[in-house]
C-alpha cells in the first residue's frame, strides 16, 4: 500500500487516553482512487492514494469490547492522516478529531480544528444517510468499494484544508459527487460518539467509542474529557 510517512513523529496529545492494541488487516475500497494536491496552496505533496475501508482487529482491549461491529475481534475505520499504516499490532489512544493528527504535522494537512472535526462528522452522517455505512462505521450490506473510496475521498477533502483531493476515476468521482450533494444538503448532520484512535507510528483513525462497555467507558471520563461528548445527529 502507498502511504506519505509523516514530516515529523511528536508524542500524542496530553488530553489523549490509552485506549488499545488493535492490529490493520486490510483495506476495502480502491487502489489509486484520491489524488491529494498541496502544490496549489504551498505544499509540496500530490500523489495519489489507496482510499476506503480500513479493517482492524483487536489484538488487546480487555474483556468487554462493546456493541455492534465492536462486539467482536474486528472493526472497521476510516482514516484522518497520510501516515505510513503500522502493519503490526499497535497502541492507540483516544482523542477528539480537532486534537488529532498524531504527529500534529506531515505531508498534506495541518492542525485540525472543531470545524474539521464537525464536517468528518457530517460526511459520515451523509453516508449514514444514503445507506452506505452503519452509524457505528461498520459497512451495509450494499457498500461498494467505489462508494467506500468515495466515503474516505470527502473525509480527507474536509479535513486537509490546504489541499485539493479529487478521485481519479470516474466511477470514484461519480460516488463522491453523491456524497458531497447529500452533505452539503445537511453540513451539520453528526455521528455519536465519534472520536479519533492516534498513534505516533500509524495513520489515525476514525473511531466510535463503543458503548455501553466496561473495557472503554472510563476512557472519556479522564484527562478532561469530562465525560461522553456525543455528537447528536440532526
Amino acid at each position: 500500500m502507498k502511504y506519505v510517512a509523516a514530516a515529523a513523529i511528536m508524542a500524542a496529545s496530553t488530553g489523549a487516553l490509552a485506549g488499545f492494541d488493535a492490529d490493520w488487516t486490510g483495506l476495502y475500497g480502491r487502489i489509486d482512487a484520491i489524488r491529494v494536491d498541496t502544490t496549489g496552496h504551498g505544499g509540496t505533496l500530490n500523489d495519489t492514494f489507496n482510499a476506503g475501508q480500513f479493517e482492524f482487529v483487536y489484538t488487546d482491549v480487555g474483556g468487554d469490547r462493546g456493541i455492534g461491529q465492536f462486539a467482536g475481534g474486528a472493526f472497521s475505520t476510516f482514516c484522518i492522516e497520510l501516515q505510513t499504516i503500522a502493519n503490526s499490532s499497535t497502541t492507540y489512544d483516544i482523542d477528539t478529531i480537532a486534537n488529532a493528527p498524531n504527529p500534529s504535522s506531515g505531508s498534506g494537512q495541518g492542525p485540525y480544528d472543531n470545524a474539521d472535526e464537525a464536517e468528518v462528522s457530517a460526511v459520515l452522517a451523509a453516508a449514514v444517510d444514503l445507506g452506505w455505512i452503519n452509524s457505528d462505521l461498520s459497512a451495509t450490506g450494499s457498500l461498494t468499494k467505489d462508494q467506500a473510496a468515495a466515503i474516505q475521498g470527502m473525509i480527507w477533502k474536509v479535513v486537509f484544508d490546504n489541499a485539493d483531493v479529487t478521485a481519479e476515476t470516474a466511477n470514484v468521482a461519480a460516488q463522491m459527487a453523491i456524497l458531497e450533494s447529500e452533505y452539503n444538503a445537511n453540513p451539520t448532520g453528526s455521528i455519536d460518539y465519534l472520536y479519533a484512535m492516534i498513534s505516533a507510528d500509524s495513520q489515525d483513525q476514525l473511531f466510535i467509542v463503543p458503548l455501553p462497555t466496561a473495557a472503554f467507558a472510563g476512557l472519556v471520563t479522564l484527562a478532561g474529557f469530562g465525560g461522553i461528548k456525543r455528537l447528536r445527529r440532526s
